[in-house]
């Protein structure tokens, strides 16, 4: 763990988050990158759709391996907890990769794209080759969280803004010299620069993290501690299934938040215009993603708790206030018209919705405080549970919505994800109390 002083300064916590925080917003250049390259290729329509379908199915194949992160980080503490996790991640990458062969390479890929989601041949024709390249994709995001997060454990984050940019470097690379010189369709290429640059940050890292964990964890001389008994492989997965299945109604709440617009008055326009207003929201929101494992890093007792309380809600608070001013003032002019070049008559619902989703960085502030503390206490299924209420109220909201049918689908859409987060906030307020010492941080169970 990196030395935390006794009174952990904002100054100390900002140098811990902001490499972490630089890293997701470069993360989030990644798909303008891949789009701008499928474009400049034959059949960009297509191609487009294709890819539209490849990456969040390859998305949904690898959300139950995102957690390593911040499991690495709770804890890799000892040589016997990083063999344990190690060996862990192994398997469920192996699962996770069979699984996607399986879905890629057989019939049941017809079934999925034609029975399943309604694509008409073309597109799921186009959209399978993006697939198969993506076939490596979890096990490679795999060793890379699990080894950010043994490295972000130990104090290292500058390391992750770095391998960040060596992904960032291939994937555009990759799309550059894909463009010029042709030869792959655009679905294609896009599924292949995913692959290789998600390959290439992980070997970087791996290289990065060998001398980390020859000294800080099996050069480490070992005492028993009775406070945190080492976990059982068992343990490991009553540990770990809950945060596999919240990072799967993650990435499942996105399609049903469409489905809902796609029912609700304006759905093709409020359809062009949610993802507009969506992305704006979650690049504002990127950097608090961070805050979840300087939480589990850095959360020791009561004094602690409360400076990263103070850090963490002040800077979603600035983030929000910044995007309230991008979209409630004339800067919206600038942002949705100039710079992004949205049509006329889809820019006031962009803008509109983009109003709306203003809260979301304030409350995934929160949201990752809570779910940082839960984790540090090994309490996993209180942020399952309040990942399944996220659900049931945004089905709830957007239920309702459709129904009475007095607003367009992007402020339906938009207001049932605000309220979705406030009411997962709520439940994680509830399930997590401030520790009022440092025992109230132990894990709740030997597992």
């Amino acid at each position: 763990m990196p030395v935390v002083p006794e009174k952990l300064s904002q100054r100390y916590i900002f140098d811990f988050w902001y490499p972490l925080a630089l890293s997701w917003l470069m993360m989030s250049i990644a798909d303008p990158v891949v789009s701008a390259g499928i474009t400049r290729l034959p059949q960009p329509e297509l191609e487009l759709a294709a890819f539209g379908v490849a990456q969040p199915i390859a998305i949904l194949m690898e959300s139950p391996i995102i957690y390593m992160l911040g499991t690495g980080v709770a804890l890799v503490r000892n040589r016997a907890m990083y063999q344990l996790v190690w060996r862990f991640m192994l398997h469920l990458s192996i699962l996770m990769t069979v699984a996607s062969a399986l879905l890629f390479f057989t019939p049941a890929y017809h079934f999925m794209t034609r029975t399943l989601l309604g694509l008409t041949e073309d597109v799921a024709a186009a959209a399978r080759p993006a697939m198969q390249l993506l076939l490596l994709w979890p096990a490679a995001i795999g060793l890379r969280r699990f080894l950010q997060g043994v490295l972000i454990r130990h104090g290292y984050t500058r390391h992750i803004t770095w391998g960040t940019m060596f992904r960032l470097a291939t994937l555009t690379i990759t799309m550059a010299v894909g463009a010029w010189y042709g030869g792959l369709p655009g679905a294609a290429l896009g599924g292949l620069a995913m692959v290789l640059s998600v390959i290439v940050e992980a070997v970087v890292i791996a290289w990065w993290a060998r001398p980390i964990v020859r000294t800080h964890i099996f050069g480490k001389k070992e005492t028993p501690d009775q406070s945190q008994p080492d976990m059982t492989y068992a343990g490991m997965w009553r540990f770990y299934l809950p945060l596999a299945a919240t990072d799967v109604m993650r990435v499942i709440s996105r399609p049903l938040v469409v489905a809902g617009i796609a029912r609700s008055a304006m759905p093709a326009a409020s359809l062009a215009a949610f993802p507009v207003a969506f992305g704006l929201g979650m690049f504002f929101s990127s950097p608090m993603r961070a805050s979840h494992e300087v939480v589990i890093a850095l959360l020791k007792d009561e004094r602690t708790y409360k400076a990263l309380r103070r850090f963490i809600v002040i800077s979603g608070a600035l983030l929000s206030l910044a995007m309230a001013v991008l979209v409630f003032t004339p800067l919206d002019h600038f942002y949705f018209t100039v710079l992004l070049g949205v049509p006329g008559e889809i820019k006031p619902l962009a803008a509109l919705g983009a109003q709306f989703m203003v809260p979301i960085t304030f409350l995934m502030a929160w949201q990752n405080l809570y779910r940082g503390r839960l984790m540090k206490r090994h309490d996993t299924r209180f942020i399952q549970l309040g990942m399944a209420l996220n659900m049931v109220s945004m089905l709830l909201a957007l239920t309702i919505g459709v129904s009475v049918g007095l607003a367009s689908g992007v402020v339906v859409g938009a207001a049932s994800v605000i309220l979705a987060h406030a009411v997962e906030v709520a439940i994680l307020n509830a399930a997590s109390r401030p520790p009022d010492t440092l025992s109230d941080l132990q894990p709740t169970s030997a597992l």
